[in-house]
């Protein structure tokens, strides 16, 4: 639907996001319900194999539905400084749901994890990190790999020094294995997982950056990137 910045289908429900309100349909496109708890909200995800989808909002809050009872389960405060309008993804199993966040400012990144029964924050990642800023995230579930896209810093001048995409390790909290990309590789590849998140929707397509370089993409996924760039088999 063209009026919505994006736009997601689970097979039972369809939801659109217009930034003030978040509509539900059923797969006949009748309306069920309009939510309007989140300013700002552009894009969503469903959990896997339920009917719960979870909104972002830019404005830095996260509000987490079930459709099945059209109703708001939370609604989370991540940050009131606004500009949170990096990647998110819950695990494949549907038992937590990643976040890169900005809750201090919005130059520097962190990985929060949180668990889904009661959608409260178990884990936080690289928050005192000020050279690398992580801009989205993807899963593979085989197996299940969780790879991180996004830049580092100059460590003396502060500024973009070079992409990277590598692997999470959660026990070590560190990005394993992570390997340089090219400055189109990276903003190219970035541009496309920013439109994969909209539900590949008319209105993010338009926005200037994705215009420029998704007709040159060759890279659909942050897997395809990570071995295409090192040369190695995939899993």
């Amino acid at each position: 639907m063209k009026k919505f910045w994006g736009y997601y289908d689970n097979g039972t429900f369809r939801v659109g996001c217009n930034g003030s309100t978040v509509y539900i349909y059923d797969q006949n496109n009748t309306e069920l319900a309009r939510f309007r708890d989140l300013p700002n909200a552009y894009r969503a995800a469903f959990m896997p194999g339920k009917n719960i989808i979870t909104v972002k909002s830019t404005a830095g809050y996260l509000g987490f539905y079930d459709l099945d009872a059209l109703r708001l389960i939370k609604k989370i405060t991540v940050t009131t400084i606004g500009a949170q309008d990096e990647g998110f993804s819950f695990s494949p199993d549907g038992k937590f749901f990643y976040n890169i966040e900005k809750p201090l400012t919005s130059t520097s990144t962190e990985l929060s994890i949180y668990e889904t029964e009661n959608f409260t924050k178990v884990k936080k990642l690289f928050s005192g990190n000020r050279l690398m800023f992580m801009d989205n995230i993807e899963f593979d579930s085989d197996p299940e790999t969780c790879f991180i896209i996004g830049f580092m810093r100059n460590s003396d001048s502060g500024i973009y020094d070079h992409g990277f995409v590598g692997i999470l390790d959660e026990k070590n909290e560190c990005i394993f294995q992570p390997h340089d990309l090219t400055l189109m590789a990276y903003r190219l590849t970035s541009a496309y997982k920013s439109w994969e998140q909209s539900g590949f929707t008319e209105r993010a397509a338009q926005l200037k950056h994705l215009m420029e370089y998704l007709k040159n993409i060759t890279h659909t996924s942050l897997k395809k990137a990570y071995y295409h760039k090192n040369n190695i088999a995939p899993f």
